[in-house]
């Protein structure tokens, strides 16, 4: 829709205002168009009528709060969905004319009851929007919302706590346009059907920096990541940017401490729940790993081509006799033995995105269980996870190939936010393709539901297309081909519900497994990287 409306159609929307109001003394502030530009009788009546059935200067009170974030726009359109409808309930005895106009209403996990007072409705938005998107309180709005660092709360909180089917539900209502004129941002807060809402009100730079304190500290300095998103965030991924990070978390200071250090704890909470996870069933766990390594090792005994070494005993070597006696070497005989697995790597990489967040507990050990067997096995190992937040990926490392004794870091897995699988598998790539080893094997644990806010765009003034469903999982299944074309092994370990499972197989094909008895893991997992093994000794 073109956005320019005519000043007809404002004032009209104004007299429809008027009306649901009985009230002429005020200068209306939400407005709502259809898709032609023309003033929506249905919404602008219910506008109108929130006036006439509330007391409107305490939801003014509200809008005004909301209005300091950067996504307002999100927030009110879920406030209006809510509420609107109780106004119908209530509206149509004295209109029955709105049954006929009105739109198929949204679902929202924001409810309000029949007869609730406006403070009872401000108060539950409050608590809502706390629960839902992490705004910091006790369930009201409070002035603290204010302080700049929550207003870089973004709508990727709503999909990190709301559930990725409310936001489809509310991006796909009709082609109605919400204006809010009283917007602190640029005098207009806007919803657009089909998505347009979704977007930002910081800087690249400031962004970032809200990433570090969220994520922690960058590993790459600003021009690094410039040339990587040079190389990466391109195609699918224009205008998207990356985030590497160890999780070393960045010293808080000033307007950031209180609702981060909230945000820690919380953080803090699910990193023990993960280790207890662990090791209430410790001796399991164990034997799981003794297991694994032991498939491992005998694959890698089996399958990896003898070699010749020196040895202080076995046949004798002629050319290295003399050395016994001039200078006294005792390794002058030869052994053949069977190569190292030192020209194979793994990488696990986790799915971090809300969708995960319960199974934070079963992933990190699961991920934990094949990092310590592959050590055992002197297979280099590396353990990263991956999410999306503010349209940046991020991939944060917790053990590296030549540092397994920070396998323990995997229990510092905590889930939030959305996931552009397409892009961190690419990111991935790129990090392989600096690894000198032979045959790279990348084992990802996840759900197969890529789902991010930042959608595809060609330029900065195309609306873009959304990055979800059928057309992120195509995205993503051409990146793992793209990875499988230059040599890299991809492997799933499914951690999803039957619903996405068709997605996962359109993604992975046939390397994927779903293990709903962990008793069988080592078992099932170690026939994946046995198969990869054999294809490696082929």
């Amino acid at each position: 829709m073109d956005n320019t409306v005519s000043e007809l159609q404002k004032r009209r929307a104004d007299n429809l205002i008027w009306n649901g109001a009985e009230d002429y003394s005020f200068a209306p502030d939400f407005k709502a168009y259809d898709g032609n530009g023309e003033a929506d009788l249905y919404w602008n009546h219910i506008f109108g009528a929130a006036r006439r059935r509330y007391e409107y200067a305490k939801l003014e009170k509200l809008f005004a709060r909301l209005d300091k974030y950067r996504d307002a726009d999100l927030y009110e359109s879920i406030f209006w969905n809510a509420l609107e409808p109780v106004l119908f309930r209530t509206e149509l005895r004295g209109r029955p004319v709105l049954e006929n106009l009105r739109p198929e209403p949204a679902e929202t996990a924001l409810k309000f009851e029949d007869g609730m007072s406006a403070d009872e409705i401000v108060e539950t938005a409050g608590r809502f929007f706390y629960e839902h998107f992490g705004l910091y309180g006790d369930g009201k709005i409070r002035l603290k919302y204010r302080l700049p660092h929550l207003r870089r709360m973004s709508v990727d909180s709503f999909l990190q706590r709301g559930g990725k089917g409310l936001y489809r539900k509310l991006a796909d209502l009709h082609d109605r346009t919400f204006v809010h004129e009283k917007g602190q941002y640029g005098g207009l807060a806007v919803y657009t059907g089909g998505g347009d809402f979704i977007g930002t009100k910081l800087t690249e730079p400031e962004l970032r920096e809200f990433i570090g304190t969220k994520f922690g500290k960058p590993i790459y300095t600003a021009a690094q990541v410039s040339r990587l998103e040079k190389q990466l965030c391109t195609g699918s991924h224009r205008f998207t940017h990356l985030f590497y990070t160890k999780g070393e978390p960045v010293e808080l200071s000033g307007i950031y401490s209180t609702f981060e250090m909230h945000q820690r704890k919380r953080q803090a909470e699910i990193m023990a729940g993960n280790r207890i996870h662990y090791e209430k069933d410790r001796i399991r766990n164990r034997l799981l790993i003794a297991k694994l390594s032991t498939k491992i090792m005998n694959s890698v005994l089996l399958h990896m081509q003898p070699e010749s070494v020196k040895a202080a005993s076995g046949a004798v070597d002629p050319k290295l006799a003399w050395r016994a006696a001039r200078l006294g070497d005792g390794k002058v005989f030869r052994r053949s033995e069977n190569e190292n697995a030192g020209d194979m790597s793994v990488d696990i990489l986790l799915d971090a995105s809300h969708s995960q967040t319960r199974r934070t507990g079963s992933i990190s050990s699961q991920a934990y269980i094949i990092a310590e067997a592959l050590a055992r096995c002197r297979v280099p190992c590396r353990v990263m996870s991956f999410c999306s937040m503010s349209g940046f990926t991020v991939l944060k490392l917790f053990s590296d190939y030549s540092s397994p004794e920070d396998n323990s870091r995997i229990f510092d897995y905590w889930a939030e936010g959305c996931s552009r699988d397409g892009l961190a598998f690419r990111a991935a790539g790129e990090m392989l393709s600096r690894t000198a080893y032979e045959h790279k094997l990348l084992i990802v644990l996840s759900d197969a539901k890529p789902l991010d806010v930042a959608r595809i765009r060609k330029d900065e003034r195309d609306v873009g297309l959304s990055y979800d469903g059928g057309r992120a999982l195509t995205d993503t299944a051409h990146e793992v081909r793209r990875l499988r074309a230059e040599g890299i092994s991809v492997i799933c370990i499914f951690t999803g519900t039957d619903e996405e499972l068709t997605g996962a197989r359109m993604v992975y094909g046939q390397d994927l497994v779903r293990i709903r008895d962990l008793n069988l893991f080592a078992d099932t997992v170690g026939k994946l990287i046995i198969d990869q093994m054999r294809n490696y000794a082929m």
